[in-house]
């Protein structure tokens, strides 16, 4: 059982982790990438089809005003909940929208928590699910919290893999004053 239990705990903590993140003595993954314009001629598929979290209203991504900061998140990922204090701050919040990852997909409950997590935290930036994950796949998202900045024209020019502290977040958010 001891054994089983290990191994569960260790699948979670890959799951939020990604190819750039080294667990620390805590098991908390711990990011080596720089929150750094990264120039890449991946563009963001337009026609992809998000679900309003809040709402259940449906839309492209391409009627999404851009540019714009997207991070991606899930409600069970612990590394995700470390960034959820950013995401109070209505000027943090400006420019920036959640992309939840897997909750819909994994069961109707696990959507609701997502939701409940982003209400009873005060997040003032609207998520939308991905329930295909076609922009995670697109995208080549392993672990969560991954954040990018995507131009007016679709194209990615920032991308940070874990999670992002206030001053690399402003760092995003000003690329995104075009």
């Amino acid at each position: 059982m001891k054994k089983l239990s290990a191994l569960a705990l260790a699948f979670l903590l890959a799951a939020c982790s990604t190819p750039n993140q080294k667990p620390n003595s805590a098991g908390t993954p711990i990011t080596s990438a720089s929150a750094s314009p990264t120039k890449s001629d991946l563009k963001i598929a337009p026609d992809v089809a998000l679900t309003d979290l809040a709402t259940g209203s449906s839309l492209k991504f391409a009627d999404i005003p851009k540019p714009v900061v997207v991070t991606f998140w899930a409600s069970w990922c612990t590394t995700c909940r470390e960034e959820f204090g950013l995401w109070r701050d209505q000027a943090l919040a400006k420019n920036v929208i959640g992309i939840n990852v897997q909750d819909a997909r994994a069961s109707s409950k696990l959507k609701t928590d997502a939701y409940n997590l982003m209400k009873e935290n005060g997040t003032a930036f609207p998520s939308y699910i991905d329930s295909a994950e076609v922009l995670t796949s697109h995208l080549g998202i392993v672990g969560l919290p991954v954040t990018i900045v995507v131009a007016s024209d679709g194209s990615i020019v920032a991308r940070h893999d874990g999670v992002m502290t206030k001053q690399a977040m402003l760092r995003f958010i000003a690329m995104t004053k075009d």
